[in-house]
């Protein structure tokens, strides 16, 4: 009896042991299989880059750049642009206390006191730079984490990262999950690209070109996750889950620092700028003079003068723009730029406002100087047919600067944060709004609605109205612009 009880015992020993061991070793199994389902990832190197869209040293520099990124495998590039992407400006000034570069780019980050600036020397010393890359190291401006434990919700501002024939870019601000972030990295990582896009899903993306200076990156295939977009080249695209599409903020049509809204707000109180409607005047009255029964002559040569005043305020644009172009290279006046520029928007602002308090003509930045006046009149004085009327037109534009020069230069240091090629539509809307008023006076005195002394006593009676109007606008874009509203 005792050997009965001393089997069973034993057998019930024996599969309290089985069950213990199978309790450990089912979710051994379990995880062994979900990581066999998993795409194969690869190890990282990165680096960061500041680069700006606009910076002739950095056209030399980013072809090269991305060329290399998209020849090596596992190569990662943390992509800050600060031109265009303004919010990305911060960020050169936070790593700088763990690297102490001067606030210059192209600016390429390696290691802790271990970057190269400048053109010559990144491209002299790129490839060695990258052999000695301490694999799956990301340095953050405050710390160095590794791959696997970087949170992309610690990145500022709007960063791009790149490896090859992929890159992956925040959208929005808004922070990502930690499966969002996991996907986004496993994206940026996977060897089997065309399997792992499959299990993707999200929200199309339309625009598939990523800017960057001296070329782009073009997609065949794009998805938002979150409040990231993942861009990729390849056979296989992601399941797109709601129908629709969105454009990435990828910088490839402008600067975010240039809209419509504030094109026309500077084109509009340059429009009504008393200034210019003088000029205008004095001109019709030389033509009136001459052919006071010729409607015809009027509406033609005065039609002339505004086109003059489009062409050459045109040639002028171009030449601001191009002027402050020069600064680009120099990324320690670039960063301060469009703030100042807010600055300037106030200062004229508050000389209109002042106008309209304490007006007195001729006033400095507001109104044409009251010793260029006589000599404005004698040329005019001179315009007898539409050639003359276009010609002197140019040339009396010289005189217009000193009281229209003020939103002009804004004009052109918010178009030099794009391609100069880019600036051109925008000059165009511009001038076409600068010149708009000198039409509609022309065609009221054509059509006989008003006549030109009507026009005049108009003018003199509500000049500092529009000061006032001229003064509060300026006010309120520049503030937007230096706080970032707007």
């Amino acid at each position: 009896m005792s050997n009965v009880y001393s089997l069973l015992k034993k057998r019930k020993l024996i599969q309290i042991v089985l069950a213990l061991s199978l309790f450990f070793l089912v979710p051994s199994f379990v995880k062994a299989q979900e990581t066999a389902t998993v795409t194969p990832t690869q190890e990282v190197k990165a680096f960061t880059y500041f680069t700006g869209i606009g910076c002739p040293h950095c056209a030399k520099v980013s072809p090269v750049i991305h060329k290399n990124v998209n020849a090596q495998e596992g190569l990662l590039m943390i992509e800050y642009e600060i031109y265009q992407e303004s919010s990305n400006a911060s960020m050169l000034y936070s790593y700088n206390a763990k690297y102490g570069y001067q606030l210059a780019i192209p600016l390429i980050l390696y290691a802790p006191k271990d970057f190269d600036q400048g053109d010559t020397p990144i491209l002299d010393n790129f490839n060695s730079q990258v052999a000695k890359l301490q694999t799956n190291t990301i340095e953050l401006p405050n710390k160095t984490v590794t791959w696997e434990d970087l949170n992309l919700n610690d990145f500022d501002g709007r960063v791009k990262l790149f490896t090859k024939d992929k890159v992956a870019l925040q959208s929005t601000s808004k922070d990502l999950t930690t499966k969002q972030i996991a996907i986004i990295k496993e994206f940026l990582t996977t060897n089997d690209m065309d399997t792992y896009v499959k299990t993707l899903e999200g929200t199309q993306v339309k625009d598939m070109t990523i800017e960057y200076p001296g070329g782009n990156e073009i997609y065949t295939h794009g998805v938002n996750i979150g409040s990231w977009t993942l861009l990729w080249r390849g056979n296989s695209d992601a399941q797109i889950t709601d129908g629709k599409t969105a454009t990435t903020d990828s910088g490839s049509t402008g600067s975010e620092s240039i809209s419509w809204g504030k094109i026309s707000a500077l084109a509009l109180t340059d429009s009504i700028n008393p200034c210019a409607l003088s000029v205008l005047l004095m001109m019709l009255i030389a033509i009136a003079t001459y052919h006071p029964k010729d409607k015809k002559q009027i509406l033609w040569t005065g039609l002339a003068f505004v086109a003059a005043v489009f062409v050459t305020y045109f040639i002028y644009g171009l030449l601001i723009v191009k002027a402050f172009e020069v600064v680009q290279g120099i990324s320690s006046i670039k960063l301060y730029l469009y703030k100042g520029l807010g600055v300037g928007a106030i200062i004229l602002g508050l000389l209109e406002i002042k106008d309209f308090f304490f007006y007195k003509p001729g006033s400095i930045g507001t109104e044409m100087p009251m010793m260029f006046r006589p000599k404005v009149q004698q040329i005019l004085a001179r315009v007898t047919s539409p050639i003359g009327a276009f010609g002197l037109g140019m040339f009396v534009t010289l005189f217009l600067l000193p009281c229209t020069i003020g939103p002009y230069v804004i004009l052109g240091g918010m178009l030099s944060y794009g391609e100069f090629a880019g600036a051109l539509p925008y000059l165009t809307v511009y001038n076409l709004i600068f010149v708009l008023p000198m039409v509609v006076v022309i065609l009221l005195v054509f059509f006989g609605s008003k006549s030109i002394k009507q026009v005049t006593q108009w003018r003199e009676k509500n000049v500092k109205v529009m000061h006032l109007i001229i003064g509060i606008i300026f006010v309120l874009l520049g503030v937007s612009m230096f706080f970032g509203l707007f």
